[in-house]
């Protein structure tokens, strides 16, 4: 078994280490039928081997009687020769993916201009693109309203997700408009670790949250009868709305 896979690491294929050792473990010239009845193979597909294996130098043809025979010359000469064939070959393709290299990584940078966008529902879903901006450990903005968050997210918020946020020093600009929900919101900021600012109601009448974060922007529809997360991975969308949000937070108090 270990000569076989040896074999097939050389670069030989289906049946040809099976037929290569049948023929090398006979003695003298042999027809394809003899080998055949060793490896238990039909004469014909045999003969195409020993033809094929014969053309990569690992036997030797010959006639005898008629009948066109087949041998193993020096077995240590015959397999140098195929490991520097497989070097030869190694080395030959290894020239052309230097040669591809660039093309590929010009496919990839083109890749990476196309955004990335995840869509998740329900309330574990929201959960989940929350979960990402703890994963992201990044500084985040965020445009968002506390009134309208539903119950089972504010639960989430104040008893799971606010304190990992924190205990991985995440920082947050709040921007929210306002009102007294959001005025009791703001009365945590330090312990939240974070800085809100208000703009009014009638300016800004919010009714999601917009998260931005590292190189992705994601929106969360949270009231109770409307749940879900987007997250759109791409640098130029996170930088024009972190552009966004430095504008309105200038003009926030």
């Amino acid at each position: 078994m270990q000569i076989l896979q040896v074999l097939k690491d050389l670069g030989l294929t289906d049946k040809e280490p099976d037929v290569f050792l049948a023929l090398m473990s006979t003695p003298g010239t042999q027809p394809a039928s003899v080998i055949a009845k060793k490896v238990k193979l039909n004469r014909v597909t045999v003969y195409k081997t020993l033809v094929k294996l014969a053309e990569m130098g690992l036997v030797t043809k010959t006639m005898k009687f008629g009948t066109m025979c087949f041998f193993v010359e020096d077995p240590d000469k015959v397999l140098e020769n195929l490991v520097k064939q497989r070097k030869t070959e190694v080395e030959a393709l290894s020239k052309q993916v230097l040669t591809v290299l660039p093309q590929i990584k010009t496919l990839q940078q083109q890749e990476l201009y196309i955004p990335r966008v995840r869509f998740y529902e329900g309330i574990e879903g929201v959960k989940r693109v929350y979960e990402d901006t703890l994963v992201e450990k990044k500084p985040i903005d965020a445009f968002e309203n506390v009134a309208d968050i539903a119950p089972e997210i504010i639960d989430y918020l104040d008893n799971d997700y606010i304190r990992r946020r924190v205990e991985n020093g995440i920082f947050a600009r709040v921007m929210t408009p306002m009102n007294p929900s959001n005025k009791t919101f703001r009365k945590k900021d330090k312990a939240s670790l974070r800085e809100t600012r208000f703009a009014t109601i009638q300016a800004f009448p919010v009714e999601i949250e917009i998260n931005i974060y590292g190189n992705k922007t994601a929106f969360f529809s949270y009231k109770a009868e409307e749940m879900f997360g987007v997250i759109i991975e791409s640098r130029a969308i996170a930088n024009s709305m972190r552009a966004v949000f430095s504008y309105c937070w200038s003009m926030a108090k």
